[in-house]
């Protein structure tokens, strides 16, 4: 995989730019880099901020391969598992991936990750993987209304790098673990990683019901296996795992 990264000033989402590159004809590896994103967006729509240099945004284009488009699902954590390699690699300290999609240093979130699929004819053309990282203070508000507590790099390790540093050290991690992507290495680094596994935790489900849950870990289509109070086992293909606040006991999953 040969990256051609591309770097911007200001942009509104870098992962729609990289959409757009794919219809147009774009190679696999394309990288779209803004130095200031005004309308990045998370999971669930969620605006995800971006800072001119004290975070990073970027994205990176995928032409899936046969066997890859079977397994779309693993995308999302190619790109948390690459940050939190590079991140541990880095500063020594250990990182977590929180289910399914955001990067956690000392329990606070450092990163999310949206991957977006391009289909034509019904079928995966292209995959673009967005990825947004606080690197210093300042990198996001500390008084907007946040889905789970948040940090920078910086503030949790002392340790410092330049933005390009940092690029070119998640994007050698995405390439190997590309190479991983198809096998079960893949699915037992994410569950290595997997943040809470083994413990109780308010899970909120695409319906808004909210439930207590002990993660047991990561199946091989990318859901997530738990086990509910009463010892049965479920999964969830789209769900949340919330910041003890954030749960309301009024309404439950079950």
């Amino acid at each position: 995989m040969k990256f051609q990264v591309n770097c911007l000033e200001v942009v509104d989402s870098t992962n729609d730019l990289a959409l757009e590159a794919a219809r147009c004809g774009a190679e696999d590896g394309l990288v779209v880099w803004a130095q200031w994103q005004t309308k990045g967006r998370g999971q669930r729509e969620r605006v995800w901020q971006s800072q001119p240099k004290s975070s990073l945004t970027f994205s990176v284009l995928f032409r899936p391969t046969e066997e890859e488009k079977t397994l779309l699902g693993r995308f999302t954590a190619l790109g948390a598992l690459a940050v939190a390699r590079a991140v541990s690699a880095k500063t020594g300290t250990e990182t977590q991936v929180k289910w399914p999609n955001d990067v956690l240093l000392k329990g606070k979130k450092i990163c999310g990750v949206l991957a977006e699929t391009d289909l034509q004819a019904g079928k995966a053309n292209a995959v673009v993987v967005g990825v947004g990282i606080n690197l210093l203070p300042g990198s996001y508000e500390e008084n907007a209304a946040l889905n789970y507590p948040a940090s920078d790099i910086f503030s949790e390790t002392g340790f410092s790098l330049d933005a390009e540093t940092w690029l070119w050290s998640i994007l050698e991690a995405m390439q190997a673990l590309r190479q991983l992507l198809p096998g079960d290495a893949f699915i037992q680094e994410w569950n290595e990683r997997l943040a809470f596994r083994g413990e109780m935790r308010n899970i909120r489900n695409h319906k808004g019901e909210t439930g207590l849950f002990r993660l047991l870990g990561v199946l091989s289509d990318g859901s997530l296996r738990v086990e509910g109070a009463g010892g049965q086992h479920f999964t969830f293909q789209s769900a949340e795992i919330l910041s003890s606040s954030s749960f309301s006991s009024s309404s439950s999953v079950e």
